[in-house]
């Protein structure tokens, strides 16, 4: 087998003996792929700062089995994320690792992380950019959400009416108290996550939500390490501040 120079992003790397790299990256022709970039490591190495994770290349590779070999390299587009935006790209990334097998195509996926990707770089809110690659990820690998029509009875959702979700019985009206299997959500965050657009900070919410439950069945009991991470980071954030106002809740958003 042997591919030349097709788009890919960069999903996880690590060290690999003592000048190289595995790397783990996302193809949109192949899917996952795992490859040993022979040498990478090396000062001299004309691949030295190329192979980050989340960068979006051109890559080469030949061989066959789990690992392939790394031939080529071309940068097609350098991020500059920090802060949210970096773990927001984390969690992406770490989300298709965990939930798509190597060697399986979905031209789709690769297209929607790109598409977060860039728009994280231009200054997009990670809480609200995450949930449509989320819904996207979700429907190509055969598990999205309903979100225009109710699962029992096939009814329109409605922006002024409220709805509850749960993975073994999908999304109906509610009717009364919310079940601890379940999410409660508005139909204005259900036409929200279709239409791309929401109308405010509840909808966002909700929406994060209601896709972080569709999401869970699928992860098993492993959390995501970028998850922890940002809690991790989170909570040291706020063990450093003396709050003047000890009653003032806290502004920041999770992804």
């Amino acid at each position: 087998m042997r591919i030349e120079l097709t788009p890919a992003i960069v999903l996880h790397r690590r060290a690999w003996r003592d000048t190289s790299f595995i790397v783990e990256a996302f193809s949109r022709e192949h899917g996952r792929i795992g490859v040993v970039a022979k040498g990478a490591r090396r000062p001299k190495s004309r691949w030295r700062g190329l192979l980050e994770p989340l960068a979006a290349l051109q890559l080469s590779w030949s061989g066959r089995g789990e690992l392939y070999t790394l031939t080529d390299v071309e940068t097609t587009r350098r991020h500059t994320l920090a802060g949210n935006a970096l773990m927001a790209g984390f969690y992406a990334s770490e989300l298709v690792m965990r939930l798509t097998a190597r060697d399986d195509p979905h031209a789709a996926i690769h297209d929607s992380l790109a598409a977060l990707l860039v728009a994280l770089d231009d200054g997009a809110p990670a809480v609200v950019a995450l949930r449509f690659f989320e819904r996207d990820l979700l429907d190509e690998l055969g598990y999205g959400v309903p979100l225009d029509i109710t699962s029992d009875t096939g009814e329109p959702v409605d922006a002024t009416l409220e709805y509850v979700y749960a993975p073994e019985l999908g999304l109906r009206r509610r009717v009364g108290r919310v079940d601890d299997d379940e999410v409660a959500i508005a139909g204005s965050a259900l036409q929200g996550l279709v239409s791309g657009r929401f109308g405010g900070r509840a909808d966002v919410h909700a929406a994060r939500v209601l896709m972080q439950r569709a999401i869970a069945p699928h992860l098993g009991p492993q959390p995501l390490k970028s998850v922890e991470t940002l809690k991790a980071m989170q909570a040291f954030k706020a063990s450093q501040v003396t709050p003047t106002k000890p009653d003032h809740p806290s502004s920041g958003e999770q992804q």
